[in-house]
């Protein structure tokens, strides 16, 4: 277990109101410490009718973290991407938010189905509306990129109604970065850095795909693994972020107190002048589609179980909209691994409020309660949280029991011979997996992307768990693998790689290498429809 030395933090008031600022800083130092076995560093700022009010860094090793420190924001990348298509669109084509995709790729054939293949719009990816799962696991694939992400996306099934429906996708955030490439005619990370980086004066942010992390002041980032914190290697977090658009942006509290204040500022520069157009603006903050009631602020953050209610209705291009205490709310939260993030701004109040930490943080219990505590300090509320309910929270109001790590024999015989499972596996949308032998009698090696698992057998003949080792150690584990190998097209189905629609990989007959194509014979598209066929009727019985 990681055994933290010190803790250490960089608090400074910069305008308005300093009992508030003062209160903040002696909450966030005590969060911090009741917090220890979750977060490892925390920076956080807040911003106020174009003032700067609050930048603080925490820390609860011995390294230093302020507001100039650089984190990963994951899914608040999301905001960026929308931001910076929807301006490009505007002022490069005669395009709309309600072009169909086909238009601008030129490709008819883009999606599983025809409906969504000849209707699907550039609004329906940046709200969520496709309803197709999210499918994450392909991101470790180190033979994924922007511009095959494309030819892997038909084979993916919906599982939701086509525009009745909510499902959050970071992978058709990665076709809004191949999008907006096409259209800027650059790379994502170029066109941002040109068109919001530059202009905005956030001048320390970048990305995880081009920094060198020796370079820039970078807090490293820690995973949760049931209770011990864990350093999370950037190299893996360069292989994830490969889709750029819907999660690769580093930065700092002080650049984010830009990124706020040109959104309170209704798309603003200081100066005055617009970086996006009023009606670009509009597009943006104006909801495309409803947020189902199972959000988790429905669960943990609404009455009457707690004083006041955080509610979430819509989604509007990279915000979820909504109301805090009868005020409009933008609201949007980021998880990658090793960090977590969030940001909130209120129109009516003039106020927005951003915070980052290391490690990590369920159901928001840390990042959602504060962005409730600050708004309400800042906004001369009575807070119905202190720093005892910050430490403590959701209790007293629900009960709540960290997942624990699961009991998992592994020492059980295998039901069949072991050289059986052997052999290359391939899903023409995940790509290639290959399963060999391991060192231990009872076990097997499989290999997927940048990930590696041990399998060990369950009770179920053919089934196995799955632990992650080498650079994805700690962080896929428990995973299931289900395996046939009776039936005549041999294959293995992940459903832990997305449970709504497991994915299915074919044997390969002659246990040959195959590397990731675009362009497939007809027999092994054929064959593949085959397995799958065969693995719907199963499920049937």
């Amino acid at each position: 277990m990681l055994a933290f030395l010190a803790f250490c933090f960089v608090a400074r008031v910069v305008y308005g109101c300093t009992s508030c600022s003062t209160e903040l800083n002696a909450t966030l130092k005590d969060l911090m410490l009741c917090k220890s076995h979750l977060v490892v560093g925390l920076s956080v700022s807040v911003v106020k009718s174009d003032k700067v009010l609050f930048v603080g860094g925490y820390s609860n090793d011995n390294t230093s973290v302020t507001g100039d420190t650089v984190f990963q924001i994951a899914s608040l990348t999301k905001a960026f991407a929308s931001t910076l298509l929807v301006k490009l669109i505007e002022e490069k084509t005669e395009y709309s938010l309600d072009t169909k995709i086909k238009t601008i790729l030129r490709n008819d054939q883009i999606f599983n189905d025809s409906l969504r293949s000849e209707f699907t719009t550039v609004r329906d990816l940046l709200s969520h509306r496709t309803g197709i799962p999210q499918n994450n696991r392909i991101r470790l694939d180190n033979n994924l990129t922007r511009s095959n992400l494309i030819h892997r996306l038909k084979y993916l099934k919906a599982e939701k109604e086509f525009r009745g429906s909510y499902i959050y996708s970071s992978l058709l955030y990665g076709l809004v970065t191949h999008l907006t490439e096409i259209i800027g005619g650059d790379t994502w990370e170029n066109l941002v850095s040109k068109f919001i980086f530059e202009p905005l004066g956030m001048t320390s942010s970048t990305f995880v795909t081009t920094a060198n992390p020796e370079k820039i002041n970078l807090a490293q980032g820690y995973m949760d693994f049931y209770g011990e914190l864990l350093p999370f290697p950037f190299e893996l977090s360069k292989y994830y972020g490969e889709l750029c658009g819907s999660g690769c942006i580093l930065t700092t509290a002080v650049d984010m107190t830009k990124w706020m204040t040109f959104y309170l500022n209704g798309g603003k520069l200081p100066d005055g002048k617009r970086l996006i157009s009023e009606k670009a603006f509009k597009e943006i903050t104006t909801a495309s589609n409803t947020v189902p009631n199972d959000m988790y602020t429905y669960k943990y953050y609404a009455k009457p179980e707690v004083p006041v209610t955080n509610s979430i209705t819509g989604y509007a291009l990279a915000w979820r909209s909504g109301f805090y205490r009868g005020n409009r709310m933008f609201i949007h939260g980021g998880s990658t691994y090793g960090y977590r993030a969030m940001l909130s701004w209120y129109p009516d109040a003039d106020l927005g409020i951003f915070t980052v930490l290391t490690g990590n943080d369920p159901n928001y219990f840390i990042r959602q309660i504060l962005h409730n505590y600050i708004y309400d300090i800042y906004t001369n509320q009575t807070p119905y949280l202190n720093s005892t309910t910050v430490c403590s929270y959701p209790q007293p109001w629900f009960d709540y029991t960290p997942r624990t790590k699961p009991n998992v024999t592994k020492s059980r015989d295998m039901l069949r011979h072991k050289k059986d499972y052997f052999g290359n596996y391939y899903n023409p949308a995940y790509g290639n997996i290959q399963v060999k032998d391991h060192e231990d009698v009872n076990k097997l090696t499989l290999i997927y992307g940048v990930s590696t698992f041990v399998l060990y057998p369950k009770e179920t003949k053919d089934e196995f768990y799955g632990d992650s080792v080498g650079s994805t150690r700690y962080i896929f584990n428990f995973n299931t693998f289900r395996f046939d190998i009776e039936c005549d097209n041999p294959y293995l189905e992940i459903p832990t790689f997305e449970s709504k629609s497991p994915p299915v990989f074919q044997k390969s007959r002659d246990n040959a290498n195959r590397a990731l194509t675009i362009n497939h014979s007809g027999f092994d598209q054929l064959t593949f429809l085959v397995v799958l066929y065969a693995v719907a009727q199963a499920r049937t019985f």
